[in-house]
């Protein structure tokens, strides 16, 4: 099955339904892994097999004049169990001081990285152009959605996942659990911030 990122993202844009993939294999090399989307602008994550080992690949889009237009992206290679179902406690690692300082268990909520675009303007003011970045997140299995900017995104069944920021500069992500409980609130800061 062949992977086209473009054509992968709108499919994923339009219908906004992840289905879980637990491993990739030579019939099946891609995966949609995250969607979100805010007004004219979306960010889509999916798993793909690799030669020898998997990548994870997030693409920045814009809607312009109707039609989705890939703006950005970036992608890593990851370990095998990207698309494993998430832990009851995130693995140790780098904690991530940002939501440890603001009281949220690095078990639970941790900032990976992220990436930005600089895109050009349109309409009114084509000259002026705009930041649009992303913040890549995993979380435990508590935690079943995320509000930012008024948005609520589901969490899907790996824990991973990118979140598109409000403005240059930080914003705030909400954790939620399966009963609709706060469990904590962390200020992320955009990559160009």
């Amino acid at each position: 099955m062949a992977y086209d990122a473009l054509a992968e993202s709108v499919r994923l844009i339009e219908s906004r339904e992840l289905q879980p993939v637990l491993r990739l294999s030579r019939r099946r090399r891609f995966a949609a892994m995250s969607v979100d989307i805010a007004d004219d602008v979306a960010v889509t994550t999916f798993a793909r097999r690799g030669v020898g080992c998997l990548w994870s690949e997030t693409h920045i889009l814009v809607q312009r004049q109707g039609l989705w237009q890939m703006v950005g992206g970036g992608g890593a290679s990851e370990d095998e169990n990207l698309l494993g179902p998430r832990p009851g406690h995130l693995p140790a690692g780098p904690v991530d001081l940002r939501a440890t300082k603001q009281g949220v268990d690095p078990r639970v909520f941790v900032i990976g990285g992220g990436g930005g675009v600089s895109v050009p303007g349109s309409g009114q003011w084509p000259r002026r152009s705009r930041w649009i970045s992303y913040v890549d997140i995993r979380v435990n299995a508590d935690v079943v959605s995320i509000v930012v900017d008024g948005r609520r995104i589901p969490v899907p069944w790996h824990g991973r996942l990118a979140v598109l920021g409000g403005r240059r500069g930080s914003f705030e992500l909400a954790l939620y659990d399966g009963a609709g409980r706060l469990l904590g609130t962390v200020r992320a800061q955009h990559p160009k911030g």
